[in-house]
């Protein structure tokens, strides 16, 4: 896939960025995000200073993500225990069926 130019605009400073065609939506909508999390903590902490508000939208977005990828990992493991045993007692089965045509 190739790659394409998108310009998009991070509190109020304007950033020419190469991604993957098929990213652009992601970027766009994480674009979106930052700028929705910006403004919200500007209104809701009175922070100005764009550098602070750019740190502080970034430690959420990222302890969200952190969170989100450790939850994922948590449903992963069990899932991986499940299907071991499903995959033990398909074994087991065979093992039985066997048994019982000898």
């Amino acid at each position: 896939m190739s790659d394409v130019s998108v310009k998009v605009e991070i509190a109020g400073g304007f950033y020419p960025v190469k991604v993957k065609a098929n990213d652009e939506a992601n970027v766009k909508q994480a674009v979106e995000l930052i700028n929705e999390k910006i403004s919200e903590f500007e209104k809701k902490f009175g922070i100005k200073d764009k550098k602070d508000v750019l740190a502080m939208v970034s430690l959420q977005l990222i302890s969200e993500l952190l969170k989100d990828k450790n939850n994922a990992e948590s449903e992963l493991s069990t899932l991986k225990l499940v299907l071991s045993d499903v995959k033990e007692q398909l074994v087991q089965h065979q093992i039985n069926i066997k048994k019982t045509e000898e």
